[in-house]
């Protein structure tokens, strides 16, 4: 938490530009360079954009949780289900992602509009529905995406049992989460989710470094870097809204 303190600290600073950014982060790098530290990649430092903003979204929800256990005011999920929304449909690149993200949203998938309050609320288990609603949220997505890339391929649609499988978290993870009928048991997924995205234990993949890359530790400082600016800038963002109390009421819909 030292680095991210910091950065808090020297915001204005950090973003002036990359080399402010990154000798104000070159303490805190740890001075072993045989070695580096990803997570989403797999290997791959072109991939996993996508893997981290769902992480950072998913530790936001749960984070709500946590907040409006010890905190006053209470913060209504609506109100962040929409900073999530907005974050998409202006930062997302990915062109497809974001309107099929959008258009989840705007339609209510998964009964969004109904589940999600712009009013507070002093029960624990309206505070949980928006982890538990972004969870069911992207377990489609990876389900859809299943799909789309067997069509691709020229293969049959999946299964029931690939289906599954494309849910996260597998049965092999967490056999309590799942039924036999294939449901789900609420309260062990968002234990899940807790002990995923909140308790301190996340999954890291250890890569060895590739030898003799010119000017490795400067492009990783600079990587690390503006990655924990951009998740600061979100926070900072999400600060912000979360005191004005900004509700367009855009998305509600009430059956009568």
């Amino acid at each position: 938490h030292d680095l991210v303190s910091m950065l808090l600290e020297h915001f204005e600073e950090a973003s002036q530009s990359q080399s402010d950014l990154s000798r104000l982060i070159r303490p805190y790098t740890a001075p072993d360079k045989s070695q580096t530290w990803r997570t989403c990649t797999n290997g791959d430092n072109k991939m996993g954009y996508t893997c981290g903003l769902w992480q950072l979204f998913h530790i936001m929800t749960i984070g709500v949780v946590e907040y409006n256990r010890h905190n006053n005011p209470i913060i209504p999920t609506r109100q962040v289900s929409e900073i999530l929304r907005n974050y998409v449909e202006h930062f997302f690149q990915c062109e497809v992602c974001r309107l099929n993200f959008l258009d989840m949203y705007d339609n209510c998938a998964f009964d969004g509009c109904h589940r999600l309050s712009d009013k507070p609320s002093s029960n624990e288990h309206d505070w949980r529905e928006l982890p538990m609603w972004l969870w069911e949220t992207h377990n489609d997505v990876n389900t859809r995406l299943l799909g789309e890339r067997m069509n691709q391929n020229n293969e049959p649609k999946p299964s029931q049992w690939e289906s599954q499988q494309a849910r996260w978290p597998s049965l092999y993870i967490c056999p309590n989460c799942w039924r036999e009928d294939k449901s789900w048991e609420e309260d062990e997924i968002f234990n899940h989710l807790h002990s995923m995205y909140w308790s301190g234990n996340p999954s890291y993949i250890k890569i060895p470094s590739e030898e003799n890359e010119p000017n490795k530790s400067h492009r990783s400082i600079w990587k690390l870097g503006g990655f924990l600016l951009s998740v600061l800038s979100f926070v900072a963002w999400f600060v912000r809204l979360s005191k004005a109390h900004h509700h367009s009421g855009r998305h509600k819909k009430v059956d009568h």
